[in-house]
C-alpha cells in the first residue's frame, strides 16, 4: 500500500512535537514534586488538569485553524509557542534553590517558580494544540476521495510520531535520571532543541512534500475558504440528518478514547510512583538501575514495533474480506484493557516484596496492542465521520476527549497507594487501601464499557451510516 510522502513528511514533523510534548510529561509530577515541593497526591491531580487543558484547548485551536489561519500557518505558530513553553521551564527549572525551604504544600502558594511555571503551561497549552491538531487533521487532505486508506494511514502517522515519545522519556532517563533537580532545567532545554529541529525541518521540506500530487500547496488557506471555493454557498446550509447521526457516533466513539486515555495517562502518573516504590528496577546480570522515565519509553516502543504488524495484519485481513469493522477492532481494543491491568492485578496479590520489571514490561505491552485497536481506528473513524467543513474541529474534538481522560487520569491516580498501608479516597468516596484496589478501578471500568459497546455495536453502526 504506497502513501504519500506528504505523509511521513507530517508524520516526521509530529514526531518532533511528542518528542518535546513527552519530555514535559515524564517531567513534569517529579518536578512539582521535587522542585515546587507540591504533594504527591495535588501534583498528579495537576498533571491531568494541565494536560487535559493542552488536549480540550485544541477545540478552539482546530475552530482556527480551519475558520483563519490554515494548516501552515497553524504549525508554525505552535511550534513557536512549544518552543517558548520549553525555554520558560528550563529557566524556572534553574531557580530551584529558590525553594529549597519551601515545605510541602497541597495547594499554588504562587511563589515566583509557581508563577513562571504557569505561564509556561499556558505557552505549552496553546502550542501543543495548534501543532498537534493542524498536523493530524493534515492526513486528510492528502485522501480525498481514498478515505478506505485513512485507518492505514493513522496507524502510520502513529507510529512514527511514536518515535519521538520513545526518545524523548528515553534520553530524558539518561540525562536527569531520579531526584536530582538541579539536572531538570536540561531536560527542559532538550525538549526546546526538538522544537527547534522540527520547526526547522517543516521549513525545509513544506514546499516539496505538503502538497497534491499536481504539486498545488495544502494547507495554505484555511479550510472554510477552501471548501467556500469549492461548494459556494452551500457551505452554509444546515448540517444534514446523516451528518447529525454521524456526529452522533463520534461522540459515542470518543467514550471509548476516554477510557483508553485514562488507562494510559497512568503511566505518566500513578505508574511512575508504581515503579519506585513496588517494583525491583534493577536490571538483572548488569546491575543497572531503570530511572522511572525510562518505563514511559516502553509505550512508544511497542507502538513503533508492533504498528507495522498491525497494518500488515489489516491489509491481509482486508484483501480476504475479512477484515473487522472498525467497531469490532475497537471492541478488541477495550477487552486488551482490562487484560493488561489484569496482568498488574496477579504480583499485586501473589508477591509479598517488590514485583519483577517484567510484569511492568508485560502490562505495557498489553495496553499498546488497546491503544492500536483503538486510537488510530478512532482518530481515523472521526475524521471520515466529520462533516467535510469541521475536519480540523472534529479532530480537535478527539483530543479534547482525552483531555477529559487526562483531568480523570490525575483524579485516578490522585488516590493511588503511595506506599503499601497508605490509603487514599477515590472522588473523596471511594477508599484505595492498596495497589490491587487501584488496579481493579480500569478493570471494572473498561470491563463495564466493553460489555456495552458489545451489547450495542450495531446501534453504534446504524447511526454511521456506511462509514467503516
Amino acid at each position: 500500500m504506497e502513501h504519500p510522502k506528504g505523509v511521513y513528511a507530517i508524520s516526521f514533523i509530529e514526531m518532533w512535537e511528542r518528542f518535546s510534548f513527552y519530555i514535559f510529561c515524564g517531567l513534569l509530577v517529579l518536578y512539582m514534586m521535587e522542585v515546587l515541593h507540591f504533594s504527591m497526591s495535588f501534583a498528579t491531580l495537576l498533571y491531568g488538569v494541565i494536560i487535559g487543558s493542552a488536549y480540550f484547548l485544541q477545540l478552539a485551536t482546530g475552530q482556527i485553524t480551519d475558520s483563519h489561519l490554515g494548516n501552515r500557518k497553524a504549525i508554525v505558530l505552535g511550534s513557536i509557542l512549544m518552543l517558548t513553553s520549553q525555554l520558560i521551564f528550563a529557566y524556572d527549572a534553574s531557580l530551584y534553590r529558590l525553594s529549597l525551604s519551601t515545605p510541602t504544600h497541597s495547594s499554588f502558594i504562587f511563589s515566583a517558580p509557581e508563577i513562571i511555571f504557569l505561564i509556561g503551561v499556558v505557552f505549552l497549552a496553546i502550542g501543543s494544540g495548534f501543532l498537534k491538531v493542524s498536523a493530524t487533521s493534515f492526513i486528510t487532505l492528502f485522501y480525498k476521495g481514498q478515505e478506505s486508506l485513512m485507518d492505514a494511514a493513522y496507524t502510520l502517522f502513529y507510529m512514527v510520531f511514536n518515535i519521538g515519545a520513545f526518545f524523548g522519556p528515553l534520553i530524558l532517563g539518561v540525562v536527569v535520571g531520579v531526584h536530582d533537580p538541579s539536572l531538570y532545567q536540561y531536560g527542559f532545554l532538550i525538549g526546546a532543541i526538538a522544537n527547534i529541529i522540527g520547526l526547522i525541518s517543516y521549513f525545509v521540506i513544506k514546499d516539496r512534500y505538503l502538497c497534491s500530487e499536481d504539486g498545488t500547496p495544502l494547507g495554505t488557506n484555511p479550510l472554510y475558504k477552501d471548501i467556500k471555493a469549492e461548494f459556494g454557498d452551500d457551505i452554509n446550509r444546515k448540517l444534514s440528518k446523516i451528518e447529525v447521526d454521524r456526529i452522533k457516533a463520534s461522540l459515542i466513539i470518543l467514550i471509548v478514547v476516554i477510557i483508553l486515555c485514562s488507562a494510559i495517562e497512568q503511566i505518566n502518573t500513578s505508574m511512575l510512583i508504581l515503579v519506585m516504590n513496588y517494583v525491583d528496577n534493577t536490571v538483572p546480570f548488569i546491575h543497572y538501575t531503570l530511572s522511572p522515565q525510562m518505563y514511559i519509553s516502553l509505550n512508544p516502543l511497542f507502538v513503533i514495533i508492533l504498528s507495522p504488524i498491525f497494518i500488515k495484519m489489516f491489509s491481509m485481513l482486508n484483501n480476504r474480506d475479512k477484515e473487522p469493522s472498525s467497531i469490532g477492532k475497537m471492541s478488541i481494543g477495550l477487552l486488551s484493557i482490562v487484560i493488561a491491568y489484569i496482568i498488574l492485578l496477579i504480583p499485586a496479590y501473589l508477591s509479598p516484596g517488590k514485583m519483577s520489571m517484567i510484569w511492568m514490561v508485560l502490562f505495557n505491552f498489553t495496553l499498546v496492542i488497546a491503544e492500536l485497536f483503538i486510537s488510530p481506528i478512532a482518530l481515523s473513524l472521526i475524521s471520515k465521520l466529520a462533516p467535510v467543513k469541521h475536519a480540523s474541529l472534529m479532530v480537535g474534538t478527539y483530543y479534547a476527549s482525552t483531555a477529559i481522560s487526562a483531568v480523570l487520569a490525575g483524579i485516578f491516580a490522585s488516590s493511588f497507594p503511595e506506599k503499601a498501608g497508605v490509603a487514599n479516597d477515590l472522588f473523596n468516596i471511594i477508599p484505595i487501601p492498596d495497589l490491587a484496589a487501584f488496579l481493579w478501578v480500569f478493570i471494572i471500568l473498561a470491563g463495564t464499557l466493553f460489555i456495552f459497546w458489545t451489547l450495542f455495536r450495531n446501534r453504534i453502526k446504524k447511526l454511521m451510516h456506511g462509514i467503516e
